[in-house]
């Protein structure tokens, strides 16, 4: 993969968001605030998860390649076979737990700062592949908490699967 077609990839995934963002904001704030039952996260929880998790890639990759600025491994064959697994586990109706610190929300979230937020996660995501030499990109640059070591097409794939798991979480809640 070279960075034009990561940039495609995650402008594709800053488009779905885009589009899910027009339909929460058309919505009443007591019905995005409103959890659907004891333990189970409000539309607005899911929205600040899927954006915290995503800063935390980001950070954590800015942290890894400032540690590692003269390299890292590649990732391998089975990282890819990995995600796929994970891929349609996230499109299965499988529930999963949030890695700890994914799963505590302030208490008072508000729909214009959670995007705020994202748009300047995006922005930083957009420098990180700017600043990325090509042979960079196979670069194992994040760790997820169950796959493992990941390169930066295989960490934006799994940030598009994740958002596209909560994204159709938010549709059944608000339907």
């Amino acid at each position: 993969m070279n960075k034009e077609k990561l940039m495609k990839q995650f402008e594709g995934l800053r488009e779905k968001r885009r589009e899910l963002f027009k339909m929460v904001t058309s919505v009443d704030a007591a019905l995005l605030n409103r959890s659907p039952a004891d333990g189970k996260w409000s539309v607005l929880q899911i929205l600040y998860h899927v954006k915290a998790s995503e800063a935390g890639t980001l950070r954590y990759i800015d942290k890894k390649l400032s540690f590692s600025p003269d390299g890292l491994p590649n990732a391998s064959f089975l990282s890819g076979a990995k995600l796929a697994l994970l891929e349609i586990t996230l499109r299965s109706p499988l529930k999963f737990k949030a890695p700890k610190g994914l799963d505590v929300f302030p208490e008072k979230l508000i729909l214009e700062e959670i995007k705020a937020d994202w748009d300047r996660s995006d922005e930083g995501f957009l420098q990180l592949i700017d600043r990325l030499e090509e042979h960079q990109l196979r670069w194992q640059f994040f760790k997820h908490p169950i796959i493992g070591r990941l390169n930066m097409q295989q960490t934006i794939k799994f940030m598009v699967s994740h958002f596209d798991h909560h994204a159709r979480q938010i549709k059944r809640l608000m339907n």
